[in-house]
């Protein structure tokens, strides 16, 4: 029986990006997956210094809000609630981990020899794509992992 998605769900929110930054839990609009995402309804999501770089805007790159993203994270542990029209061999039901990287160029050198987390064109999570401080999120069917079962929620997200 597929679970009943709400229009809003929590989020943990960056509020005043850089050295005094804080995280707020608002109410944000649930995403719509498109064809190739998957919808998952977090269950864990890790902590990582990163995160912390990101929301402190303290490293030589554009800050979170230059892409749009409200919501740090790159590392959560979920259940598919909503599957995109082109999917194929996932379900609603099944575990799914979201990981540091949402998407790559495929058409490099990095990419082609299994580095695509040295891809220039690399997607970061919680930094260029909304990150896993919310309740629900969007991934990629392509860059989403399978979470085996007897693997606690609490123990995968963070390993992501």
């Amino acid at each position: 029986m597929a679970e009943e998605i709400p229009k809003q769900g929590k989020a943990g929110v960056v509020v005043n990006e850089g050295s005094d930054f804080k995280i707020e839990v608002q109410m944000v609009d649930v995403p719509e997956p498109k064809d190739d995402e998957l919808l998952v309804r977090l269950n864990c999501t890790g902590l990582c210094m990163s995160d912390v770089h990101f929301m402190m805007n303290d490293w030589a790159l554009p800050p979170m809000s230059a892409f749009g993203v409200r919501c740090a994270g790159h590392e959560g542990a979920g259940v598919v609630v909503k599957v995109g029209k082109a999917v194929k061999g996932w379900n609603v039901g099944d575990r799914a981990g979201i990981k540091p990287l949402s998407d790559v160029c495929h058409n490099c050198e990095e990419c082609w020899n299994g580095r695509e987390n040295y891809c220039a064109g690399g997607v970061y999570t919680g930094l260029m794509s909304a990150g896993t401080y919310q309740q629900y999120l969007t991934s990629p069917a392509i860059y989403t992992s399978r979470i085996p079962d007897g693997v606690e929620d609490a123990v995968a997200g963070p390993i992501m």
